[in-house]
């Protein structure tokens, strides 16, 4: 096994960057929508805002799979 402990800690961080970025970006493009359609209520922004949440995990989950399976 080697001593990846920084190498890891880096891709982690990189990966809540990652996903704080989708999420903003899906929030915003939420935010948008409903200024622009007008529905009712805030339809637009709890659906990017969980899509983008639902991504973000993907996302996360995938990397650390891929890492599990570095390691081994």
């Amino acid at each position: 096994m080697k001593n990846e402990g920084p190498n890891k800690f880096v891709r982690f961080s990189g990966l809540g960057m990652q996903m704080a970025v989708i999420i903003g970006l899906f929030s915003w493009l939420g935010v948008y929508l409903d200024r622009k359609e007008d529905p009712p209520g805030t339809l637009y922004t709890v659906i990017f805002c969980l899509l983008g949440v639902c991504i973000g995990l993907y996302l996360v989950i995938r990397e650390v799979i891929k890492m599990s399976k570095d390691d081994e």
